[in-house]
């Protein structure tokens, strides 16, 4: 029953946190379209791009040419922030799962502890 218990408590539980944790990490990236983000890194914000006109003056095309940079500098400062969120929230995510991890670990051993703290007084 011991030898149960204990893989029960320091085998199959903390690979068990450990497929939750991997479960969580998978969807964050998912959700926060990491490899979407990559791939259109410098692309415009909702593919806001204007086109250039055939015979136009020199103020026109650098209008257009000022719009298209301003399009793409926001979906640069949007999908960075994305990545930005997405790193935080793995790592938040990779905090509280060691820190289960320890706790369920040593669970075990504050129970002990406090058991024979509530004999001693």
């Amino acid at each position: 029953m011991l030898i149960k218990y204990c893989y029960f408590q320091f085998i199959k539980t903390p690979k068990r946190i450990i497929e939750i944790l991997t479960n969580f990490i998978w969807f964050g990236y998912n959700f926060f379209s990491v490899d979407y983000c990559f791939k259109t890194l410098f692309s415009p914000w909702k593919k806001l791009a204007w086109e250039y006109g055939g015979v136009a003056s020199f103020k026109d095309h650098l209008e257009t040419f000022s719009s298209n940079a301003i399009s793409r500098i926001m979906g640069f400062i949007m999908r960075f922030f994305i990545v930005l969120a997405w790193l935080s929230y793995e790592a938040l995510v990779l905090a509280l799962g060691t820190a289960l991890i320890i706790l369920w670990t040593f669970l075990p051993f504050i129970a002990i502890l406090g058991i024979y703290m509530s004999f001693k007084i």
